[in-house]
């Protein structure tokens, strides 16, 4: 009996082994194929490789993204390299997979989904080793977490602002000495933005923001900008002065966040929970954000 169960445990697991380079060989030789378009400059067909969700899953957008690359890279003779298939994964019938490669001498990732059993694979765009899992999810759904601890092992440790969850106490001081704490804070509603010097959007918002803080400037709420990838003296040496910005501005590390675009609006309730969350810049985020503000003053 002991003989028995011994041989069935070996052969459930060669099983499962074979079944996972079956996966990754079919994964590999799929993404090499891609990437031979992108390096062929063949981009149309590059883009034929990449998951609907690259491209906003509208197919009249695929000529469009093709001719955005052709762009972007007509002085670029770089080539990508696919090095390796680092795990793979079936997980609802779907395989996945994870791939390694290298382009201008640094690694990327790109991760594969086929809904087949690998007669047809569909590619993200390569991601940094900088990417938060959380991004991931956001273009893949479906995707195993187990694959984090190849690409982010710090997913799920993050501070979140999940709509109706409390957040996370913070204590901060902003640029100008002035100290914020959520524990001060609470019997008020906090606004938090979480933008950056580098990002045309948040700078595009600033205006309106700033005639925002002044029509709310009677009312019980606070605006704070957590501000990411800058420095203290290049904040008030050279940004503010061309761009002033009424919020209490604060320096974070963005690592410490489950913040996956910029800018990202945090609308937060007198009792210190999460009310709603905004991502991106458009005069109707504006106008959600002050309707947003009002409504949960009035609570």
């Amino acid at each position: 009996m002991r003989k028995i169960f011994l041989i069935t445990a070996l052969l459930l697991f060669f099983g499962n082994l074979w079944s996972q380079n079956s996966i990754g060989e079919g994964a590999f030789s799929n993404a090499n194929q891609m990437i031979s378009f992108y390096n062929n400059k063949d981009f149309l067909n590059y883009v034929n490789c990449l998951l609907p969700q690259t491209y906003g899953n509208d197919q009249a957008n695929k000529g469009k993204f093709a001719d955005l690359l052709k762009n972007m890279t007509k002085n670029d003779t770089t080539k990508i390299q696919i090095s390796k298939v680092l795990k793979t994964s079936a997980i609802n019938g779907q395989y996945q997979a994870l791939i390694l490669n290298q382009f201008h001498n640094q690694d990327f990732y790109v991760f594969g989904v086929s809904d087949d059993k690998g007669k047809h694979w569909f590619f993200t765009t390569t991601y940094s080793n900088q990417v938060q899992f959380d991004q991931i999810i956001e273009v893949i759904p479906t995707i195993d977490t187990a694959f984090s601890k190849f690409v982010d092992p710090r997913f799920g440790k993050r501070i979140t602002y999940n709509k109706g969850q409390s957040i996370a106490s913070f204590s901060y001081l902003d640029i100008n000495g002035n100290s914020l704490s959520s524990d001060l804070l609470k019997g008020k509603v906090i606004v938090l933005n979480f933008w950056s010097i580098t990002c045309g959007p948040c700078i595009m918002e600033i205006p309106e923001l700033n005639k925002l803080v002044e029509r709310m400037k009677d009312k019980e709420v606070v605006f704070i900008a957590p501000a990411i990838y800058t420095s203290l003296e290049l904040l008030k040496n050279n940004f503010l002065p061309k761009h002033p910005f009424n919020y209490q501005i604060v320096l974070v590390d963005n690592t410490d966040y489950s913040i996956t675009s910029f800018p990202t609006h945090i609308i937060i309730d007198k009792d210190l929970r999460v009310v709603d969350q905004l991502k991106g810049y458009s005069p109707e985020n504006i106008k959600n954000l002050e309707q947003i503000i009002n409504r949960t003053l009035e609570k």
